[in-house]
C-alpha cells in the first residue's frame, strides 16, 4: 500500500519551488527579449517586428516604487 502513496511527496514545498522557478526563467526570457537588438524574431508560427531604440537611447525601467514598497522585517 506504500507505493500506492508516490502523490504525498508533491507536497506544497514542491509546487512552490517550481512555480518560484518557472516565474524566474519566464522573467529571465523577457529580460533577454528586452535587451535584445533584434528587429524581427519568428518562433512557433508567431512573427514579431518591432522598432528599436537607437543605442544609448533605450527606455529605463523605473522600479524604485517597487523597491520602496520591500521591508525587511527579520
Amino acid at each position: 500500500m506504500a507505493d500506492d502513496e508516490w502523490y504525498k511527496e508533491f507536497n506544497s514545498v514542491f509546487w512552490l519551488t517550481l512555480s518560484a522557478s518557472t516565474f524566474a526563467f519566464f522573467g529571465l526570457c523577457l529580460q533577454a527579449i528586452l535587451k535584445s537588438r533584434c528587429k524581427q524574431c519568428t518562433f512557433c508560427g508567431i512573427h514579431v517586428e518591432r522598432d528599436v531604440a537607437p543605442p544609448g537611447q533605450e527606455p529605463h525601467l523605473d522600479i524604485s516604487s517597487i523597491e520602496r514598497g520591500r521591508t525587511n522585517s527579520v
